[in-house]
């Protein structure tokens, strides 16, 4: 007798072929038909007078990086823990078609685009069943790019060209005539993931659900009512307003937005094979583009109130930094490189950037403000960064932190490799790999260690001498084209995702920022 994961593993085989919707609820060994096919909305909407084009689903992966970077010149600083799964649209008739950003994230059909400008009176609706059991899952838009200049005469430009990153946040769209836009990539509104989902309807993944994007309250409503006549409950739907701030319309000089899906850290892997690999190339997912064909004056979306998101939360782990300058200064002592200066190790460690907070501000409505790229910025994480090392000469880099798994302010911690050339975030390490990677036995003297992760890059971990030091927690570094090669220079970043018991990350205020500290390979 077929299992229920067997069955189920049957009907994605049939959601991906047929768009029809199905969830999982093997209680007694039965599976729930609930969700609507694409063909039945689609002959609702145009039953109640709407015009409905549909889309398709592609991935953004680390190797598509050189398409993205001949168009775009950056590859956005992704989150190498997965690869995204970005929507393509069609464009409505006379809608101005941007060719310096048709292929911003890789080639797409004629007539379609991965960024699009708004009708006022349309929606996006897309809807299906979503991925298997992960650790995140999360949906949003963003502003793509703007007919603007950035500003320069404010806290955010001055610090950020100071430390020399100015091209990476403030900068136009190549193949724009007198570069006349700039890229943005901002968040708009607090992003739909696993937990807004959970709350508002009982469950997220193996389940059917449906996102509403629009600049209309009006269309919402419209779209929400057509979607009742077909049974489907109000907890099951999800509205991202497109705020009131954006500039709307078909034109060129109109804003353009793209929206993606983040899909990380799946329960069984994500092995090839696997039901989240399968779901990730071919998403059990439909999209639609939907418009009024009679014009009327929207009911816009308020801005983001304050211009700040929802109000983030967490533990504060101020009580720790002695505790984290003390296990700088035992990991330069246990490389035999002690730091001359014994409180904070200064003369050899760097401190990260807390990026969220003032006055970097990476937060989308902070960026919109100045004409900054936020760089697809989401509430859901922290975001801190150190930037400038390079691997050629024997450096052996010890990043020391809070885990934020541990000091109760994350889900799941990510600490990547960036190519700052590139723009490009190459190799990554989850949090699971950092835990239990300080421990008194290596660092005698630090305590609360628990509470603490160290964990190198260099070249090459399996040099002797460095695999006895670094215990096995080290990342080799590669000398490749998609990674860092030679005589590039890497900028390492941290992520700490989701606090618990909220639907966003914690508060970079209240969390510590990790430290790097600069070592060299010991001599043979």
């Amino acid at each position: 007798m077929a299992t229920c994961r067997q069955i189920l593993i049957f009907f994605q085989i049939i959601v991906l072929f047929t768009g029809w919707g199905i969830i999982s609820s093997c209680h007694n060994k039965n599976i729930e038909t609930v969700g609507i096919n694409v063909y039945q909305l689609t002959a609702e909407l145009k039953k109640n007078g709407f015009e409905v084009a549909q889309g398709y689903f592609q991935m953004w992966r680390i190797e598509d990086c050189p398409k993205f970077f001949d168009v775009m010149g950056t590859c956005y600083f992704n989150n190498p823990t997965a690869p995204y799964v970005m929507s393509v649209l069609p464009f409505w008739p006379k809608e101005y078609m941007d060719p310096a950003t048709k292929n911003a994230f890789g080639s797409t059909r004629d007539g379609y685009s991965t960024s699009i400008r708004f009708d006022p009176n349309e929606a996006i609706v897309i809807f299906g069943l979503l991925p298997p059991k992960a650790v995140y899952f999360g949906l949003q838009s963003y502003l793509f790019t703007r007919k603007d200049a950035y500003k320069t005469d404010n806290d955010t430009y001055r610090l950020i060209n100071q430390i020399g990153a100015k091209e990476v946040f403030f900068h136009t769209v190549p193949g724009r005539p007198a570069q006349d836009r700039i890229l943005t990539f901002d968040s708009l509104s607090d992003s739909k993931n696993n937990v807004v989902i959970e709350r508002q309807s009982g469950g997220c993944f193996s389940q059917f659900r449906y996102f509403i994007i629009t600049p209309d309250q009006e269309m919402d409503q419209k779209i929400r009512q057509v979607l009742h006549n077909l049974a489907v409950a109000d907890k099951d739907i999800f509205t991202e307003g497109i705020p009131a701030n954006m500039r709307i319309g078909l034109d060129e000089d109109a804003d353009d937005f793209v929206s993606g899906i983040r899909y990380s850290l799946p329960a069984d892997g994500g092995k090839e094979g696997t039901p989240s690999d399968i779901w990730r190339k071919n998403p059990s997912l439909s999209i639609l583009r939907i418009r009024t064909p009679q014009p009327y004056p929207p009911k816009r979306y308020p801005a983001w109130e304050d211009n700040s998101p929802e109000p983030r939360e967490a533990l504060s782990e101020a009580d720790l930094r002695d505790n984290l300058n003390l296990l700088v200064q035992k990991v330069s002592q246990a490389w035999g490189q002690p730091c001359v200066d014994t409180i904070g190790c200064s003369d050899k460690a760097r401190s990260f950037i807390d990026t969220q907070s003032s006055p970097f501000n990476l937060v989308g409505p902070l960026c919109d403000n100045i004409g900054m790229d936020c760089l697809a910025d989401t509430q859901d994480a922290t975001y801190q960064f150190s930037g400038g090392y390079g691997f050629d000469n024997g450096e052996v880099y010890a990043v020391i932190g809070t885990l934020g798994t541990a000091t109760g302010n994350a889900s799941y911690v990510s600490l990547g490799v960036n190519n700052f050339r590139l723009r490009l975030g190459a190799e990554n390490v989850d949090g699971s790999k950092l835990a239990g990677s300080a421990k008194p036995e290596w660092y005698p003297g630090a305590d609360k260690l628990d509470k603490f992760y160290v964990y190198y890059f260099t070249r090459n971990c399996e040099d002797s001498k460095v695999q006895v030091l670094t215990h096995g927690f080290c990342l080799s570094v590669k000398d490749s084209e998609l990674v860092i090669p030679f005589g590039d220079k890497a900028s390492l970043v941290e992520r700490d995702y989701m606090a618990p018991g909220t639907q966003r990350g914690p508060d970079s205020k209240l969390t510590l920022p990790s430290k790097v500290l600069i070592l060299q390979k010991p001599a043979q």
